[in-house]
């Protein structure tokens, strides 16, 4: 009963870590959109660069990956609690709210992995593990993708309270019981498996990441800014819905099928005049189809690499997804065709794995 009720806590905790998160990526898009002249793609090259020093440590440095959780999110609280001081003196909140961003998503990273590694400890099956995690993720950013796109008006003092309260949260409690040094500098020596399989899941994932800021600057631009959350809460929506449903059934090899279809369908709908809202429920349903595909992709990633980390294992996942997303965000900066681009390569990429998906699954996970 009290194991029972710790794996609880830790969803929750998990949960409102990933919903901070949500809120910090639509909330710095949407006040960076209205205020400044940055790009809200920096947003994104900032995500991208601190996932990637993050599996570097985890992989080869070991420093902050061996820490205790508590100790980062402590320090985070510190460095939040200046910012918030600085606010007030600094005119320049544009690069103030990247700060913030920057801060939270490097501690969030090290907490969070530490979070679901706990959590696929509960579950008996990776897949029913990943779906958990997914659930999870996708409840938060729902909440927090909405909620960031409707506040972005707020003082930004306010929201650097809240994120400095939620971690020093963090710190005061002890999610890594049994916690040791020496075997966390000792996790990953062994050869990672089955690589190819994370190239699907990088440029899959990236759709919602470079699409959802493009679709907030349409609206934006067609005076719509204020209906600029539906972008980032519709997709949230239709992937637990999605996942939910997929959780007691067997995952279908149709499912890559379908986003083919309906990527090509959005690639032509999106040079026709029509509405921004439909627009916004094709890209949805394909970003959950995605989500989907993600999931499956993963759980065969990590049955395939049992004897890892799987803190470790999920941080590369995640610098996949950012390396991907970074290299595709940089060229669309100076080439707008990008996005389309990359949606034509993840439907030649859903198309091959739909017609080699036996291939692909090798045992079953």
């Amino acid at each position: 009963m009290r194991y029972g009720k710790e794996i609880q806590f830790i969803a929750l905790l998990y949960l409102f870590l990933i919903l901070l998160s949500g809120i910090l990526y639509s909330y710095t898009i949407t006040r960076i959109v209205s205020i400044s002249h940055i790009s809200p793609f920096w947003v994104i090259i900032i995500n991208s660069i601190i996932s990637m020093f993050i599996f570097i440590d985890f992989s080869y440095i070991k420093k902050i990956s061996t820490l205790h959780s508590r100790l980062i999110s402590a320090v985070t609280s510190f460095l939040l609690l200046i910012l918030f001081f600085l606010s007030f003196f600094l005119k320049d909140q544009g690069m103030i709210l990247l700060a913030v961003y920057a801060i939270s998503v490097f501690s969030s990273s090290y907490v969070g992995r530490s979070l679901e590694r706990k959590i696929f400890e509960e579950e008996k099956r990776l897949f029913g593990g990943m779906v958990k995690i997914s659930i999870i993720g996708n409840l938060a950013k729902l909440i927090g993708f909405g909620v960031g796109a409707l506040i972005f008006s707020i003082p930004l003092s306010i929201y650097i309270f809240l994120s400095f309260i939620l971690f020093l949260v963090m710190a005061s409690v002890n999610v890594e019981h049994g916690f040791s040094y020496s075997k966390a500098s000792m996790a990953g020596k062994t050869k990672v498996n089955s690589l190819f399989l994370l190239l699907f899941v990088g440029l899959i994932s990236s759709i919602p990441i470079l699409w959802i800021p493009s679709l907030v600057e349409r609206f934006n631009e067609a005076g719509m800014i204020k209906l600029s959350f539906i972008p980032f809460v519709l997709p949230g929506i239709m992937n637990i819905l999605f996942l939910r449903y997929l959780k007691d059934r067997i995952w279908s090899k149709y499912i890559p099928l379908f986003y083919f279809i309906l990527t090509v369908f959005f690639m032509v709908i999106y040079y026709v005049d029509v509405s921004l809202i439909f627009q916004v429920i094709v890209l949805s349903t394909i970003i959950t189809l995605g989500v989907s595909i993600n999931v499956y992709i993963n759980t065969i990633f990590l049955q395939k690499n049992k004897t890892r980390d799987k803190r470790e294992l999920m941080q590369l996942i995640n610098v996949v997804t950012s390396v991907s997303t970074l290299l595709f965000s940089f060229f669309a900066m100076y080439t707008f065709l990008t996005v389309h681009l990359m949606l034509l390569i993840n439907a030649t990429l859903s198309l091959f794995i739909f017609v080699f998906f036996a291939r692909i699954r090798g045992e079953d996970e």
